[in-house]
């Protein structure tokens, strides 16, 4: 069968076909000098710039997320699941890829192509009369691909170019990176130029002995992806790694491909691609070119630099690590399928069940939240409850989802989100937000941000960083060593917390740069950082602001300031209050040490 890739067969009219169910979306980097001389395998660290960024600081650029098309995102946002709802919908535009960028959202449809606000859906532009899907976006152009390359102004809409291929079949995806586009067409890799679409370098087949016999011409059978300073594809010899400026090989692995295979996706860590009609996923290492394992699905896989998540088969859903076995999980249940998207350490599908399940679990029409190191549920969304879908993307802290044709915004309530980012905010809203007390009085009119029987009864929950506010979270933290108000700050994090796989913040930099902030009185964020440090020194202000004491905010008085932080404050209070309030002082002293 592999006869079948040389180029002999298929310059006779074999070209690819675009296949149902297309996906991806990944990027990364690693270190090493290229080989470009040889075609051949090379030694780790030998990628000739590794740490080149092939597209825009974006979580979705692309048709599949970034111009890797692995359909995952590193630092993604992590949702809770409860009281996600449309925010808004555009009837009829949800059955297509999208592509979002500078808070606009790019999506064919039926009629042509709509450019979208994405904070509440209204159309910006509209061009009709294109033919054309897969949107990439990068610099001030919008690329697509359909019988040809068609590029189009951001700003208006308006047509700068397009290619006279004029191919057999229609092209499967372009890819926008390193400055260029890079597409496949009829056997043959282009590098276009972004401002003209003419050819920078075409490369029509290699020429190699892939499977040690003699050599021969293979042609490029995958739509491109990029990653790690080099651009991907596979041959009719295997998959191979080419320098985007002058397209010369870096490595090239020779295995034997199969027929109809015509996408290519990678991340920082690995490469993959489509196995044809053997719902087989073979990924590579993408640095070297070597063979790692093999992710199963009937729909695209999603993968990250550890993890892969398959589309499900017949038999099950899985995922697995990629280059070793520390990972490796499959879900007990059949004829169940969902592309995964993975963001941070979730990986989010929408399930629907296409037969009868004999296994346990079970899901149809939902949308879930799984851990991607075990697949263990973190929560799931029937589409009883809100118009849930197939996802089309996700950006910031929005889901983009085909509900019944349509493209619905899915978001978590905004009321939190903004309360959220008060707390995150510091000094500019000291005097709105409800959980400081750097700077107000802890008896004046701020009563409700520090009294958990007020009324922010969102406090109880642990779903933002708010919840140190109240007094009973406060004592908790102190009491408990500083777990309860981990789990209270939820996956919001407070601008020094990274998520866990659970969701929950951890503290990273042991809450110094928040505790000297509060010494000079202008962080007035320290409701929030008391819960997301774990219960440090800031838990311990909060409960000067509880005790109406008036000080809160008092400089001196940090987790680590020992002996010399505690007599600076003594000499403050003498200077504030006199000897009078010294029991106040003590109050403090021991709420600091219970946070240690």
């Amino acid at each position: 069968m592999e006869e079948w890739r040389r180029r002999s067969v298929l310059a006779t009219g074999v070209a690819l076909s675009i296949g149902t169910g297309l996906a991806s979306a990944g990027a990364g980097a690693d270190e090493g000098e290229a080989d470009t001389e040889t075609g051949t395998e090379s030694d780790a660290d030998e990628l000739p710039n590794p740490n080149r960024d092939p597209g825009p600081d974006e979580d979705w650029p692309s048709h599949r997320g970034d111009p890797g098309h692995a359909r995952h995102i590193a630092d993604g946002h992590e949702f809770e699941g409860e009281g996600l709802d449309a925010v808004w919908s555009v009837d009829g535009a949800g059955t297509s890829f999208v592509a979002i960028a500078d808070e606009t959202v790019y999506v064919p449809t039926d009629d042509g192509v709509l450019a979208l606000d994405e904070t509440d859906g209204t159309v910006v532009w509209e061009k009709t009369d294109i033919d054309a899907g897969t949107p990439s976006v990068d610099g001030e152009a919008v690329y697509l691909s359909g019988d040809e390359v068609v590029t189009l102004d951001r700003a208006d809409g308006s047509v700068r170019w397009e290619t006279e291929f004029e191919p057999e079949e229609e092209i499967v995806w372009q890819t926008a990176a390193y400055g260029g586009v890079y597409v496949v067409v009829e056997g043959t890799l282009y590098a276009l130029d972004t401002d003209d679409g003419s050819v920078r370098w075409e490369k029509e087949s290699i020429t190699t002995a892939a499977h040690g016999d003699e050599e021969d011409e293979y042609e490029f059978v995958t739509a491109p992806a990029a990653a790690n300073g080099v651009i991907y594809s596979v041959t009719g010899a295997g998959p191979i790694a080419l320098d985007p400026e002058t397209g010369a090989e870096i490595w090239q692995e020779g295995t034997h491909v199969g027929t109809h295979v015509s996408t290519t996706y990678a991340t920082s860590t690995g490469i993959a691609y489509d196995g044809g009609a053997y719902e087989e996923w073979p990924l590579y290492d993408a640095q070297t070119g070597e063979f790692a394992t093999i992710g199963h699905g009937t729909r695209e896989i999603a993968f990250s630099e550890e993890i892969y998540v398959g589309g499900g088969t017949d038999h099950g859903y899985s995922g697995g690590s990629i280059v070793d076995d520390e990972y490796n999980w499959e879900l007990d249940m059949t004829y169940t399928y969902g592309q995964a998207v993975i963001s941070g350490d979730t990986a989010y599908a929408y399930f629907y069940l296409d037969g009868h399940n004999y296994g346990d679990r079970e899901y149809d029409e939902e949308l879930v939240a799984l851990n991607k190191y075990d697949g263990s549920e973190k929560w799931t969304i029937s589409v009883e409850d809100a118009p849930v879908g197939p996802i089309r993307a996700i950006s910031g802290e929005t889901f983009y989802v085909e509900h019944d044709g349509d493209l619905v915004a899915l978001r978590e309530p905004t009321d939190e989100d903004d309360q959220s980012e008060n707390g995150e905010d510091g000094s500019e809203d000291d005097q709105t937000t409800d959980d400081e007390d750097g700077d107000g009085d802890g008896d004046g009119d701020k009563d409700d941000g520090s009294n958990a029987d007020g009324d922010r009864d969102d406090n109880a929950d642990g779903d933002e960083d708010e919840d140190d506010n109240a007094d009973g979270d406060s004592n908790e933290t102190q009491s408990d060593g500083g777990d309860e108000a981990k789990e209270d700050s939820g996956d919001k994090d407070n601008g020094d917390g990274a998520d866990n796989d659970d969701g929950t913040a951890v503290d990273t930099d042991g809450g110094n740069e928040d505790n000297a902030a509060a010494d000079t009185g202008e962080n007035t964020t320290n409701g929030a950082d008391g819960d997301g440090d774990g219960g440090d020194n800031d838990a311990s202000t909060v409960d000067a602001a509880d005790d109406d004491t008036g000080i809160d905010g008092t400089p001196g008085f940090t987790t680590g300031a020992g002996l010399l932080g505690g007599a600076l404050g003594l000499e403050w209070l003498r200077r504030q209050a006199g000897l009078s309030e010294q029991a106040d002082l003590d109050t403090h002293t021991d709420s600091g040490e219970q946070s240690d």
